[in-house]
């Protein structure tokens, strides 16, 4: 979810290129939502990798099992897990 407007992001294909983007910002444009990064799906991936998953795979049932929320801000990106804890990465 963005944490400038709380829309949640979604997955696309700009470009031939897989990123995330805030619904706001794909919506109603860049003015609406001027903070929120587009996020590579790749880093996303790597990222929630070494979050969440053990063995440094990427799990998506494990990461669905394991993480409550994800919020998205102009330069981080911070994961609640479900037992409380956060996990907080630059960009």
């Amino acid at each position: 979810m963005c944490g400038d407007c709380g829309a949640p992001y979604r997955r696309r294909t700009e470009r031939g290129k897989v990123v995330w983007r805030c619904a706001t910002r794909l919506e109603k444009g860049k003015e609406s939502c001027p903070h929120s990064p587009t996020l590579d799906d790749g880093w996303v991936q790597d990222t929630l990798s070494k979050a969440i998953c053990q063995s440094g795979a990427y799990d998506e049932k494990m990461i669905r099992s394991e993480v409550d929320k994800i919020q998205v801000f102009d330069a981080y990106i911070q994961i609640f897990r479900t037992d409380g804890s956060q996990y907080k990465r630059l960009f």
